[in-house]
């Protein structure tokens, strides 16, 4: 235990060092919240969504903002977890892991310990990033989550982490290069953000889009998170403007709440996120192998 613990340790400062590994962690989210507060957020509170009902800047804020973050943050558990596994690929170019094959730590350790990493500083940055949209929409729109909602949405961050960084430590073993990583760190959180439906919506994208987007786990975890985060935002939108019930399914199409199941054919979202966790258990364990070829085993 003592050895994984200063692995994880190691790996932790080695990333937070690294200022520039950091920022272009947070690239495609910064990228996302550019896009949304420039020109995609302001399409979720155009009046003609809303018919005749007036609502008010404060009820759209509290709306669009739950919306965004809803992918942001999803977006967010990719892409770091993807920048933190950036040491696997620099360790091995490097040789810095023969280091560590000649001494007594076991190498299930040494790979357990860039994957803990990987959720614990993901999880911990995409949880804090929740807590500062908390505090925005209460300051700016004079909402404020329940203590429910914000219990529930910082779980679902930590379950998103963990398949997350499973496939992104999958992913990470194929590749050979530092600049192979790169390449793939630039365009991954773009591509996801297209194929998951969050930079728009995915009926806009049509049928076939939407079939890929079923396959693809982060779509899910999006719509779950979104169907959490925007619950307080739909029940103040129709017991205060009188919207009817029936129109929120409607807007959920838009706003990206609504499950597409796989391929067209409805299948229970959560029973869709217990394949990806076991599929995860699946690339994780292939992850380990990979790691171990490199390593020379």
């Amino acid at each position: 235990m003592y050895n994984l613990i200063n692995m994880i340790k190691r790996n932790t400062l080695i990333f937070l060092r690294d200022k520039t590994a950091v920022f272009f962690s947070f690239l495609s989210v910064i990228i996302l919240l550019a896009l949304y507060f420039l020109f995609i957020g302001r399409q979720y509170v155009d009046d003609s969504n809303f018919g005749d009902f007036v609502i008010s800047d404060n009820l759209k804020t509290f709306l669009s903002t739950s919306v965004i973050m809803g992918g942001v943050l999803v977006i967010n558990t990719v892409s770091l977890s993807l920048g933190v596994m950036g040491n696997v690929i620099t360790d091995l170019e490097y040789r810095r892991l023969d280091g560590f094959l000649v001494t007594p730590v076991k190498r299930y350790k040494i790979i357990l310990g860039y994957y803990i990493t990987s959720i614990m500083v993901t999880a911990t940055l995409t949880v804090f990033m929740w807590f500062l949209t908390v505090i925005y929409v209460g300051v700016f729109s004079g909402y404020w989550y329940s203590f429910e909602t914000i219990l529930k949405a910082s779980g679902l961050i930590i379950l998103f982490t963990f398949v997350s960084a499973t496939l992104m430590i999958f992913l990470t073993t194929l590749l050979k290069s530092v600049n192979a990583f790169g390449t793939l760190s630039g365009v991954l959180g773009t591509l996801i953000g297209f194929v998951s439906g969050i930079y728009m919506p995915l009926f806009v994208l049509g049928k076939s889009m939407a079939y890929v987007a079923s396959l693809v786990p982060f779509s899910h975890m999006t719509i779950i998170l979104k169907q959490v985060i925007l619950e307080e935002p739909y029940q103040a939108l129709v017991s205060e403007t009188g919207f009817p019930v029936q129109g929120i399914v409607e807007i959920g199409k838009f706003y990206g709440t609504n499950e597409i199941g796989v391929l067209g054919n409805e299948v229970n979202i959560w029973l869709i996120m217990l394949a990806s966790v076991l599929l995860g258990f699946g690339l994780l364990a292939i992850a380990y192998r990979n790691m171990n070829k490199k390593m020379g085993k």
